[in-house]
């Protein structure tokens, strides 16, 4: 896979790209690390000529939090963000839930998103990639789980980027790439799912807590929303 060589620290979050996936990550030997079943499970879908770059973590708690940009083509027309990290442990899922206690997230960006480093100074470029983190460092230390269906957000009214409507994300199954990229078999027999985030207006979220994910999902279905960020897309609630 071709992968950017640009090395550089975001002070604010500090994390910085990485100049291969194929990197060995200096991670503390008590932070586990996903790097290497992500690696693979790429590998089986990517080739060299895919351009890849690593938005790689300096410093761990818990778990080592990476995002794989997988830049778009002319044949796929949308940047694949997807996490690295979250899996190395399993989440507290509840006996009586039939869900895999280990998961990774994504989110897809249109080919037009701006992933070049010095843009992620401005909110607007960056939030995807701040949601995403924040999500993956959820679960375990809260032990708690992340599954079909679950939101997350900051306070009602606070946008994730001035000027954006959104301000929560919901997960669901992606509707773009098909199970056998979201469905991580092991050796094992573990499973990693890798759910899509959706971002959600606050009307969403509401009806979604009121109603279900399901009857959110046909709303989007009739609106003919898709899984692919879109700014300034219709609310499906007003």
């Amino acid at each position: 896979m071709k992968t950017c060589c640009q090395t550089a620290i975001l002070i604010i979050v500090f994390f910085a790209f990485s100049c291969s996936h194929k990197t060995v990550k200096n991670t503390p030997k008590k932070v586990p690390n996903s790097v290497a079943i992500i690696d693979n499970h790429l590998d089986q879908f990517f080739d060299e000529s895919e351009d890849i770059d690593v938005l790689n973590e300096i410093e761990s708690e818990i778990i080592h939090k990476d995002i794989y940009f997988i830049k778009a083509t002319e044949d796929r027309p949308f940047h694949i963000l997807l996490s690295c990290g979250m899996s190395a442990l399993p989440m507290n899922v509840p006996k009586d839930i039939a869900s895999s206690p280990y998961a990774e997230v994504m989110m897809l960006l249109p080919k037009e998103w701006n992933l070049a480093y010095e843009s992620f100074k401005d909110e607007q470029n960056y939030w995807p990639m701040r949601i995403m983190k924040e999500l993956m460092a959820l679960p375990h230390p809260n032990k708690t789980w992340l599954g079909f269906g679950h939101t997350y957000g900051h306070e009602e009214d606070t946008e994730f980027a001035e000027g954006i409507g959104f301000n929560s994300v919901m997960l669901a199954h992606s509707m773009e790439l098909s199970a056998d990229f979201t469905e991580i078999v092991l050796e094992n027999d573990k499973i990693i799912d890798i759910y899509t985030l959706i971002p959600l207006y606050k009307e969403e979220l509401e009806f979604k807590k009121q109603h279900s994910t399901r009857e959110l999902l046909e709303r989007f279905d009739k609106f003919g929303i898709e899984e692919i960020v879109k700014v300034g897309r219709k609310n499906v609630c007003l």
